[in-house]
């Protein structure tokens, strides 16, 4: 009989067990249920009913519950103790996971197994959870090295192309840079023919260098479409030249023709379009054994400005198998390898040419039967900016054929008064130097402020304005110059000259009130043009250029020592019409600038960005002008940022700006004490015969520049620095030289002259 204190006892069992975490389950040796707690309720998905009338085998029934059925089992007929196994467990179509432990007790005076569960789902789920986790941040880890190797490995590809292809081309733009010279200079027809094979010979060979660049842009997703304002008839007489001699060399015939009405001038990325329909023309050219390769521009209208430009190169060629028309846009790819082992390329072009028409939203079309021929139609989206018609193919050739012969002459007007405006001092060289064969009079003004005041006292033909200076820009200069009444200049035209050269640049100065647009690097024809443009026609008189170029001091023949300093000769010379003394003179203008950084400093110091965009703007211009390309780049980078206000990126990069900066101050340093002039100037000796200057003749130059005659008076300053002069009077002229030529400063060249003389 059981005794109160063993009620208790038992009692308070039970409340343990009730209020127990874990499940538990009291099992008969026969199988039936004879306890379960509440949570072992919960867990199995019975309640208190199925005690004492439920058996073990009503698990049995339940689909994914064997491991469950497994222990049970193993405990009531093996008489096996189980210890925390692991165990699934079906529940409401869902697989719980349990850990069981069985053990054997006296209930009643029988045999029992007691079933201790613990429901260890959600614990499962966040281990594995977590062993996911884990696995990912290593998955990460190893695509992050992985990417890492490869962006290294891309850019060690990017920077051995750009290497490779700077190597290649420096040599190619001398041997074009020198054939221009003589297609400008040089009268004989069959000497110009033979230049003109050059030029299209030498520009196909940077087209195969620029296809190993371009699918390195577009696999790096750098390729950019810079869209500007271009003339038709341009585009196509540069394929014509590039397309025709290769024909001509494998007796193949050429024919262009063209919708006459189409429009005059777009808005597009020539370059780009040109660079898709030569890889065109050159491949027909290539697969074409025999007959001939024709193209045909046309267009379709979408509303009134915009047209779908069509163009389609046809060829009488081997054609396209059906079975090799997958192939035709992969990357190194060549159709019919076995005919064609001997085809020149590198086997890029379509796949570049695919890319480039996506960039631009355009569509090739290809039509080809296999032995008789091949026609690729590409159609590009281009806006209209100028809706006159270009006119049938022949009259554009004979057109080219004109000016070609034009080139054999310039044009001069000792007449004309031209101004040129530009806080620049190395601007203003460049500027007045691009037209000294034109012998014009040319004025500089080193500000808005000087401008307004020699607008009110001259009259000039033209007038030419830089957009960008400090205190009043170009625009606010030219509104000034408008609202102004009584002056010699209200229908002089002024044409602003700037490096923004970004989409609708043109239209935006047009409104403001300018004639024309110029950009920078100013190109040397193109100024000539222009000029000639505006000039009325009883100024512009012309002659014949046959003047031989004066020997060179060799700079261009050395360029290669230079280019360790971030300076590419070639292309500053191309900016100083070739002319050696006028690319020594920008380059000893711009060793002076150097006092520059520290103003730049300060202005980073105060958060000054709008004062520091002016002048980096500055530096970038005269970098790209004398070659210093890398400089003139990262220029641009801080000119962006600081117009946007970023503060913390100038002065984080600042310092990578200056070393560059230094880099290219020591490389034009060497390259003037090397070339200039100076280096072989003569200082008076003991016993030596000295040219003497008395006050009498430094009085009469500094009465020339009273009278505005700059270039007589720079004439005379030069022949007496051709002499041996004493160290102080040298060092006087020089100041005096550099006062006219560097700084446009006719006063204090003025006052050095009347300082006194011998």
């Amino acid at each position: 009989m059981i005794n109160q204190s063993d009620m208790q006892n038992l009692y308070s069992y039970k409340e343990i067990v009730n209020n127990a975490l874990e499940g538990i389950m009291v099992l008969s040796m026969n199988g039936r249920i004879t306890m379960l707690n509440p949570e072992a309720e919960r867990m199995l998905g019975l309640s208190d009913k199925d005690v004492g009338d439920t058996f073990i085998n009503v698990f049995l029934t339940r689909e994914g519950t064997d491991d469950f059925n497994e222990a049970i089992l193993s405990s009531i007929y093996e008489k096996r103790k189980v210890s925390n196994m692991s165990v699934d467990y079906m529940l409401e179509g869902k697989i719980r996971n349990l850990l069981l432990t069985t053990s054997y007790i006296m209930s009643n005076e029988e045999r029992s197994v007691v079933v201790v569960m613990d429901d260890v789902t959600e614990l499962n789920e966040l281990r594995d959870a977590r062993t996911a986790l884990e696995k990912i941040r290593e998955l990460n880890r190893e695509y992050e090295k992985a990417k890492d190797e490869a962006e290294r490995a891309n850019e060690a590809k990017s920077l051995f192309l750009s290497n490779m292809s700077h190597e290649i081309r420096t040599p190619i733009n001398a041997v074009l840079g020198m054939n221009e010279m003589i297609l400008r200079e040089c009268a004989d027809e069959q000497i110009l023919s033979y230049a003109e094979n050059i030029r299209s010979s030498g520009k196909t060979l940077l087209f195969l260098i620029n296809d190993i660049l371009d699918m390195s842009k577009i696999e790096s997703g750098k390729m950019e479409i810079i869209p500007v304002e271009y003339e038709l008839s341009n585009l196509l007489m540069d394929l014509w030249n590039v397309i025709f001699l290769r024909a001509q060399e494998k007796d193949l015939s050429v024919r262009f023709s063209l919708d006459e009405t189409l429009p005059k001038q777009l808005f597009g990325d020539d370059v780009r379009i040109k660079q898709i329909v030569t890889n065109l023309l050159t491949n027909a050219v290539k697969y074409t054994p025999q007959g001939g390769v024709e193209l045909h521009a046309a267009y379709e209208r979408r509303g009134e400005e915009e047209i779908v430009l069509i163009i389609s190169v046809k060829d009488t060629g081997m054609g396209i198998k059906k079975e090799d028309m997958g192939k035709l846009f992969e990357s190194f790819q060549r159709l019919d390898e076995e005919k064609n082992r001997n085809i020149e390329g590198t086997g890029l072009g379509m796949n570049i040419t695919m890319s480039l028409l996506k960039l631009m939203d355009g569509e090739m079309k290809v039509e080809s039967e296999y032995g008789k021929g091949s026609t690729f139609t590409v159609t590009i989206p281009q806006r209209i900016v100028c809706d006159e018609p270009t006119g049938d193919f022949e009259s554009i050739k004979n057109r080219q054929e004109q000016g070609r012969k034009a080139k054999g002459q310039i044009f001069e007007a000792p007449d004309a008064r031209v101004l040129v405006v530009d806080d620049n001092a190395m601007n203003l060289t460049v500027f007045t130097s691009l037209l000294k064969r034109t012998r014009m009079n040319i004025t500089t003004a080193s500000s808005g402020k000087d401008c307004l005041a020699l607008v009110k006292k001259e009259p000039y033909h033209i007038i030419f304005m830089d957009h960008m200076m400090p205190e009043m820009d170009g625009i606010e200069t030219l509104h000034e110059i408008q609202k102004m009444t009584d002056h010699p200049n209200q229908e002089t035209p002024v044409i602003v000259l700037t490096a923004n050269a970004v989409a609708g640049a043109r239209e935006a100065y047009l409104k403001e009130g300018f004639a024309d647009f110029l950009t920078k690097p100013i190109d040397g024809d193109v100024l000539e043009q222009t000029v000639e443009q505006y000039l009325p026609a009883e100024l512009v008189g012309h002659r014949a250029a046959t003047e031989k170029a004066s020997e060179k001091p060799g700079i261009l023949e050395e360029s290669g020592k230079f280019s360790q300093y971030g300076i590419s000769i070639e292309n500053g010379l191309s900016h100083a019409q070739n002319d050696e003394e006028t690319y020594l003179g920008l380059a000893r203008l711009f060793l002076k600038e150097k006092d520059k950084q520290t103003l730049m400093r300060g202005y980073i110091e105060a958060g000054n960005m709008k004062d520091y965009a002016i002048l980096v703007h500055g530096l970038k211009g005269n970098a790209r002008t004398l070659g210093a390309d890398a400089l003139a780049d990262t220029a641009f980078e801080h000119e962006k940022e600081s117009k946007a206000g970023n503060a913390s990126y100038v002065e984080e990069h600042f310092g990578e700006l200056l070393d560059l900066w230094d880099q290219a101050q020591e490389g034009f340093a060497a390259l003037y004490d090397a070339y200039s002039a100076d280096a072989g100037e003569t200082v008076c000796g003991e016993g030596q015969e000295c040219l003497q200057l008395t006050r009498k003749e430094l009085e009469e130059v500094a009465a020339l520049l009273d009278d505005f005659e700059t270039k007589e008076a720079v004439g005379r300053l030069k022949e007496w620095l051709g002499n041996p002069l004493d160290a102080k009077m040298r060092e006087r002229l020089k100041s005096a030289l550099e006062a006219l030529e560097d700084e446009f400063d006719e006063e204090k060249a003025i006052a050095l002259l009347r300082e006194g003389g011998d």
